[in-house]
Order: structure tokens, then C-alpha cells, then sequence
């Protein structure tokens, strides 16, 4: 007989299932898990079904982890998140049914189209940072923000931020059991320093950071950091100040540039404080008097560094590789 997991994937999840649901295609993969379009069959309605990645599906900590987290994210109850119905396991499997979006990704978007007009940018922005705003208030930080997870609705393009809670669930308490089986907790482009230098304690304005780079990919169609590994990309999470997006769009809005700027911010102590607030300065294109730190510390000459301790949030970059969490070369290292 056939071993449950020399099964493929979607008939282990049939059976799972049972007759409750049926499955009609996979539409999306990735680290965090496969995802499948379904219909419900008492409701008669299409839902979309994400399945844990069977290799940590079978370690019991793990499955009651995943389960906690996708029951604190069911309570998030706003028009720009995609809905949890409901978590179940089966099969040697772990799952959550959610709302099914009929549109594509921004990632898709952006390998579509390029950079994106400016004012779909901001649109994109703000509904994205309102859907954080309701999700930070329940305590709940999404940890993965990246285009993959923000998902376009319909013709208008409605923001549906999806798969919120996923990471956490996907950290062990060591973590050193993912690390071992190489699954990166969130995506080293789009983590905020103290996710690069694996703070375990972070708030929402690491996904404010983590806004900030989709925001200036969905205004380029490039990512502000790169390098040839992911150390490489980690190290310059922490360390390097982002390059000014005027620069390679110029026609921006500078209440825009500077909304991206204040996200991009090395210290959280001097990002915007809270998603609600990005999103009313959105609104009306208003940053009031914020200038980034790197202008900050530019003194009169323009010499970086002369007068370190101008306007009113001037802060420092922290040096987050001090506390012994240096991202090591060729290993992913989980973030909480």
C-alpha cells in the first residue's frame, strides 16, 4: 500500500477534507505552504484552502502553534483581510479555510505592469496600512508583508492582505528546527532590521518597514536593497540607509517620498508610530515635519554625520548586530 505521504498533496487533502469541500485547483505556493482554490460545498460557496508544508505538518508543537496563530488571525474582522473560516487537520496535514479573492497578487501586478502610477501607489498604501492598523490593535503583527500577500480584488483593485499570523506560527520556540530544514521565517527583501538580526520581541512597526519596501518596489519595480545572498541582503536590512526613491522616479509627490522614507527608517523609534497614522497622512499628504534621519544628519555642507542631532525624531540606527544575532551566511534564520 501507499505510504499517506507518498500521496500527492491534494488528494491527502481530499480526504482531509472530506465532503465538505471540494477541491477545484492549486493556485499558489511558496515556504509558507501550498494553497488551493476549493468550494465549500454546504455554503455553496469558492473558498481558498492553505495547507502547512507537509515536512513540518508532522511535528506536534508545531501543528498546535499554527492552529493558536490561525485562530487569533480569524478574529481579524476587516474589509482589507482576507477572512479565516476555519482551521482543521487531517491526513497528517494542517490547514485553514479562508475567503477566497477572485483577482491577482501585487507581485503579479508588478511583474505585469512595472512601476505603478502614483496615485494607485498611494491607494494600494493606505489600504494596506488601514488593514494593518485593525490587525496591530488586536495585537496581531503580520511579520511577512511582502507583494505575494497583498492581493488585488476585482477591476477597482481592492487591497485583500492575506496569511497573517503564518509566520509566527511557522517559528518554533527555538526555532533551531526550521532553521534546520532551511525554511525562512518571512522574506529577507522585504524584513525589517530587527527581523534581519532576529529580534524575537518586534511590534508593528517592523511591518510598517516591511510596507515601506513594497511600496517603493510598487513605485520603481525594483527593491531598494539587493545583494548576491541572502546575508548579504540581511546585513544591508540592518546597516544601510535606503536610497532616496526620488532619485529613480522623480515625478513622486514628496509627501509620498517622504510617507516611503519614514517607513524605511533603521529605528523604529523614528518610523511612523502606527499604521493608522501612516494611513491618515496618506490622506491628506501630510507628513508635517518629518525629514529622514540621513538628511538629518547632514550638516549645512551636506557632510553626512556634522550635526547629529537635528529634528525632532532624529535617532540613531541601532546596532542590532550587537545583541548576538548576526545573520549567518548561508543560513536562514527564523524571526518571530
Amino acid at each position: 500500500m501507499t505510504a499517506p505521504s507518498d500521496r500527492p498533496l491534494a488528494a491527502r487533502l481530499a480526504d482531509a477534507l472530506g465532503d465538505a469541500y471540494t477541491i477545484e485547483g492549486e493556485i499558489g505556493r511558496g515556504g509558507m505552504g501550498v494553497v488551493y482554490r476549493a468550494r465549500d460545498e454546504r455554503l455553496q460557496r469558492r473558498v481558498a484552502i492553505k495547507v502547512l508544508p507537509p515536512e513540518l505538518a508532522f511535528q506536534q508543537d508545531i501543528r498546535e502553534r499554527f492552529t493558536r496563530e490561525a485562530q487569533t488571525a480569524a478574529r481579524l474582522s476587516h474589509p482589507h483581510i482576507v477572512p479565516i473560516h476555519s482551521v482543521g487537520e487531517g491526513q497528517n496535514l494542517v490547514y485553514f479555510v479562508m475567503g477566497y479573492v477572485d483577482g491577482e497578487s501585487l507581485a503579479a501586478r508588478i511583474r505585469r505592469r512595472g512601476p505603478l502610477p502614483v496615485e494607485e501607489v498611494r491607494r494600494i498604501m493606505k489600504e494596506t496600512a488601514d488593514a494593518l492598523g485593525a490587525a496591530h490593535a488586536l495585537s496581531v503583527i503580520h511579520r511577512d508583508i511582502k507583494p505575494d500577500n497583498i492581493l488585488l480584488e476585482g477591476t477597482r483593485g481592492r487591497v485583500m492582505v492575506t496569511d497573517f499570523g503564518i509566520a509566527k506560527a511557522l517559528s518554533s520556540t527555538s526555532g533551531a528546527t526550521l532553521t534546520g530544514i532551511g525554511v525562512a521565517i518571512g522574506t529577507p527583501a522585504f524584513m525589517s532590521p530587527e527581523q534581519a538580526a532576529g529580534e524575537r520581541d518586534i511590534d508593528g512597526r517592523s511591518d510598517l518597514y516591511s510596507l515601506g519596501v513594497v511600496t517603493y518596489q510598487m513605485l520603481t519595480g525594483k527593491l531598494p536593497f539587493n545583494a548576491p545572498s541572502v546575508a548579504g541582503i540581511l546585513m544591508k536590512q540592518i546597516t544601510e540607509a535606503a536610497p532616496d526613491i526620488r532619485r529613480s522616479r522623480p515625478d513622486i509627490p514628496e509627501d509620498l517620498a517622504l510617507a516611503v522614507a519614514r517607513c524605511l527608517e533603521k529605528d523604529p523609534e523614528s518610523r511612523w508610530p502606527t499604521a493608522d497614522a501612516l494611513r491618515r497622512a496618506l490622506e491628506t499628504r501630510n507628513v508635517g515635519d518629518y525629514q529622514p534621519t540621513s538628511a538629518r544628519r547632514a550638516g549645512p555642507a551636506g557632510q553626512r554625520g556634522s550635526e547629529p542631532g537635528l529634528g525632532r525624531s532624529s535617532s540613531r540606527v541601532p546596532d542590532l548586530r550587537s545583541r548576538g544575532n548576526r545573520p549567518q551566511v548561508g543560513r536562514r534564520r527564523p524571526c518571530a
